[in-house]
């Protein structure tokens, strides 16, 4: 049987994964600021918060979201950044997919084990209707190569 083409995903700046990291971390400075801590514990909380703001716009709008992706059914992935460097990998098991939020966790060809996975997110408004429900259905169903003869020789 013949695997299906490869999805071609150009993923946009998300406007609601912007919105939710700003109201988050809006909501933990004005939950930083009720406690009663001292100033020497109060500054190092909020740089947190801020870099974890930083972080999390970076990821929703900037350099942080990929030009390109190609997804396939055999759980394969071809991340292109925005300098145009290509990376392929794997798409794990820990990846999450939902109706309002998918995350893509992928070890890249060659990365140690022991460094972290890298994780793509995706929100509704970063793809067309079609395409994220496609990216979905990839992500959910899609099998390893292999996975399909195992199961066979599992069966007989």
């Amino acid at each position: 049987m013949q695997q299906p083409q490869r999805l071609r995903l150009a993923p946009l700046p998300s406007s609601i994964g912007c919105a939710a990291v700003s109201s988050a971390c809006a909501f933990a400075a004005v939950l930083l600021a009720a406690l009663p801590l001292p100033l020497v514990l109060l500054l190092p909380c909020a740089a947190v918060i801020l870099v974890v703001l930083v972080k999390g716009l970076w990821r929703c709008t900037g350099r942080g979201v990929p030009a390109l992706m190609h997804v396939g059914m055999d759980r394969r992935i071809t991340v292109t950044a925005l300098d145009g460097r290509s990376r392929a990998g794997t798409i794990l098991d820990d990846s999450f997919v939902g109706t309002w939020l998918t995350t893509i966790v992928w070890q890249p060809d060659g990365m140690p084990l022991w460094r972290p996975a890298p994780a793509i997110v995706v929100f509704p408004d970063m793809l067309a209707p079609e395409e994220f429900r496609r990216l979905r259905v990839a992500l959910r169903y899609g099998r390893p190569r292999g996975a399909e003869a195992a199961r066979e020789d599992e069966a007989a």
